[in-house]
């Protein structure tokens, strides 16, 4: 008994509480935006929050946002709800050097530069649907997907950075039952039973969406597969004709008539490409022990976030994937 109790007291002695105080560090401006060519310039602008807390970004309702070329002042942004604000009145030029500065009450004032770079224009573009067989513990089953390959031709002698990526306008059935409709009603057995009448017909009706399908590539070239599609640099085909593979999964294309999918290739500022890059390394090692931890970059100067410039090409293609069927075909336009 003596031995048990001894026992007891030295496992019940390697447990203690510690309490640690962290404290809150300053708040700052958080900025992030991409401004895209012949585009105005929107940004989110909101503020950070404390390690521990798990809510969104509160957004600044109040902050004072004003873009600058040089020193020449453009106009002050106007604030659209959600944490947006917007500059209506001026497109920002290709080539040329912008700077956002932001102040809100009570927060450090904060700045970022940003250039819209020259757009790479898509040389070819072609497509094909092809299908593949999975075989996963022990489940076997077929995936469809749509392939589109792109040609283009980097600018010799400077860097140059790639965002490419799917839009698409398609429609889906929006089901009206009336097959029955509620003739009588009657409350028995602590519940409501209803009476109902055939009716002949079911009506539907046909809606439009615009989405954007997530879009893969393993091609050497690639860097990284992200939420906005697939990003690549001109380090290895500086001046180069190229053309590489992507894909995307066919059920995102499907539509209940026509869908039309813009293959857009967007050129990309360095910040813009930078941020991308090292955001999805951190999706990749944020729940790994082991990892080396990542730091998202960051070019606002004072605070947190991004400000970027992208140019876009785009080719649209015509595709129809049925909704319930299997088949499909495609044309250009």
């Amino acid at each position: 008994m003596l031995t048990a109790l001894l026992g007891l007291c030295l496992f019940s002695s390697c447990e203690s509480v510690l309490f640690i105080e962290l404290e809150e560090s300053d708040k700052l401006v958080v900025m992030n935006g991409a401004v895209g060519q012949d585009s105005t310039v929107r940004v989110q602008i909101s503020r950070t929050r404390h390690i521990l807390d798990n809510a969104d970004l509160p957004p600044l309702e109040n902050a004072m946002a004003e873009l600058f070329r040089g020193e020449e002042s453009l106009g002050k942004l106007v604030y659209r709800g959600e944490g947006y604000y917007e500059l209506p009145a001026y497109r920002p030029g290709v080539g040329e050097d912008f700077r956002l500065e932001v102040e809100s009450p009570g927060l450090p004032p904060v700045s970022a530069p940003f250039r819209i770079p020259e757009g790479v224009e898509i040389n070819d573009l072609d497509t094909m649907m092809i299908q593949q067989e999975f075989d996963e513990y022990g489940w076997s089953y077929t995936e469809r997907f749509f392939v589109i390959d792109v040609s283009f031709r980097d600018p010799a002698g400077e860097e140059n950075f790639y965002l490419l990526d799917l839009r698409v306008d398609r429609s889906y059935t929006s089901w009206r039952d009336t097959t029955y409709k509620v003739v009588d009603s009657l409350w028995y057995d602590n519940r409501w039973n209803y009476f109902l009448e055939e009716v002949t017909e079911t009506l539907t009706d046909t809606l439009r969406m615009q989405d954007n399908p997530g879009i893969s590539s393993g091609d050497l070239l690639v860097e990284a597969n992200t939420s906005e599609g697939v990003l690549f640099s001109d380090q290895l085909i500086d001046g180069k004709n190229y053309s590489f593979r992507a894909q995307t999964m066919i059920h995102g294309l499907r539509s209940a008539d026509s869908a039309v999918v813009d293959v857009r290739l967007h050129s990309i500022s360095k910040d813009y490409y930078r941020y991308l890059k090292t955001r999805q390394e951190h999706y990749e090692t944020w729940d790994d022990p082991f990892a080396v931890p990542v730091i998202v970059y960051s070019n606002v100067d004072g605070g947190a976030g991004f400000l970027g410039g992208f140019s876009s090409d785009v080719r649209t293609i015509t595709t129809f994937v049925p909704e319930f069927e299997d088949y499909y075909y495609y044309d250009y336009y």
